[in-house]
């Protein structure tokens, strides 16, 4: 027999960890048995292959970085197994159909939860069941949720049916962002119903995304005001609209405002504390149909997203008093740009050049646009030295989702062309400023 020789503190704490994991485990006996089998035998070790610390960092990128099962590690040697099942952080992923490549719920998902949850006590979780809310039954979701360190750890949540609020009952000091995206059934009108139940006014959340009738009512006061995001996607019917506008200004503490919009007709809007803005159209063939904001008036706005796959909604927005620092433009026309006819060529570009006009403090801008559209705005700059004076950085991203006609690596080449000619531009504009 090797000589005994005295535990590590990282040892000790290993001990520490997994005699809390035996009892708290929600398994079968003779998992259990296993478990405080492979303690002892960790208790007998006094030296590891390779460094507790660097093992974790392996086995971290091993399930995170490369998206492969963790449970795959138990399997390698007794030495892994008990690591792997000491580092909660590899079992936090709770779908049961990506990482197998499934499509359909398998007979041992609810197998698979538990066993999951358990695994990663006590780092908090992500929950998003929504792709499975055909398959998981009440009795798996009953199941789910009676696991005593399942609810307290849930950080982020996403609800679509009436049944998934049982994953937000109670007291969940982690639970920062909710997301409710349903229209029938609609979730949240038990949530109001049962306020006591679960304890919306308590709970700390910061980030709330609703693609769903927003209820101003529904929602406490304290709740709203300790939002710093809000997401909403909004729907053609104008009381709809009104109560996300209600929702909006009652949620008094915002940072950060993403709106998805639909066809219809929106009113101005302004917020006090909103400093980043996202605005993303749908893509409609019928340009007149697109529902459009009028008018902006946030006085601390300094980051503004759009994504519009037509040139209407830049020419129709007004900032007034948002002293954007900071533009991102996703422009995705329908056909490639160039190829449209004259007409709609000078369309896109005159309503970026106009909505430019009303961003005098601009200093940053990123366009994921055609090249044929980014090269006619660089011409547009080139002949028009105010525009955006105070710009110092123009950014060209590689046509992100959009949808262009050539090979792969005739359209990088052709982007990165374009960078070079946009560098040389900025640096000439910087010069001749100065000089001025």
């Amino acid at each position: 027999m090797p000589p005994y020789s005295l535990p590590t503190p990282w040892e000790l704490s290993q001990r520490q960890d997994l005699s809390s994991k035996i009892e708290q485990f929600q398994g079968t006996r003779a998992a259990v048995r296993r478990m405080k089998a492979e303690l002892e035998r960790l208790m007998q070790r006094g030296t590891l292959p390779l460094p507790p610390e660097l093992m974790g960092i392996i086995f971290d990128f091993y399930v995170h970085l490369h998206g492969q099962l963790p449970e795959k590690l138990l399997l390698v040697c007794r030495t892994w197994h008990i690591l792997a099942l000491s580092q909660p952080t590899l079992w936090t992923n709770l779908d049961p159909l990506d990482q197998f490549g499934h499509r359909i719920v398998r007979p041992w998902a609810g197998t698979f939860l538990q066993s999951r949850i358990a695994r990663s006590n006590p780092v908090p979780l992500k929950v998003d069941f929504t792709r499975l809310s055909l398959d998981i039954t009440p009795t798996v979701v009953k199941k789910v949720v009676s696991i005593p360190t399942f609810r307290p750890r849930i950080q982020e949540l996403v609800i679509s049916r009436a049944i998934d609020n049982n994953y937000l009952v109670g007291s969940q000091p982690l639970l920062r962002s909710l997301t409710i995206q349903s229209w029938c059934p609609r979730p949240h009108q038990q949530i109001f119903a049962s306020p006591t139940k679960y304890m919306l006014a308590e709970k700390k959340i910061t980030t709330l995304r609703l693609h769903t009738q927003p209820k101003p009512s529904g929602w406490p006061d304290s709740f709203l005001q300790q939002l710093h995001t809000l997401e909403v996607r909004l729907t053609s019917h104008p009381i709809n609209l009104l109560e996300y506008w209600t929702v909006i200004q009652k949620s008094t503490g915002l940072r950060a405002l993403h709106i998805i919009m639909s066809s219809g007709c929106a009113p101005a809007l302004s917020h006090p504390s909103v400093q980043h803005l996202s605005i993303v159209y749908p893509e409609y063939w019928d340009i007149n149909q697109i529902y459009c904001l009028e008018e902006v008036r946030m006085p601390r706005l300094q980051e503004l997203i759009i994504d519009t796959s037509a040139p209407k909604p830049l020419t129709q927005l007004r900032l007034i008093g948002a002293p954007v620092l900071s533009l991102r433009l996703i422009c995705t026309p329908r056909r490639v740009y160039g190829n449209t006819g004259q007409a709609v060529d000078i369309s896109w570009v005159d309503a970026v050049v106009q909505f430019l006009r009303s961003t005098s403090r601009l200093k940053r801008m990123e366009i994921s646009a055609p090249s044929g559209l980014v090269s006619d705005l660089v011409g547009a700059f080139e002949k028009d030295m105010n525009l955006c004076a105070e710009l110092d950085s123009f950014v060209v991203d590689e046509s992100t989702g959009i949808w262009m006609e050539g090979d792969g690596k005739g359209i990088a080449a052709e982007f990165e062309q374009l960078r070079g000619k946009v560098a040389a531009f900025m640096e000439e504009r910087q010069s001749s400023m100065a000089t001025h």
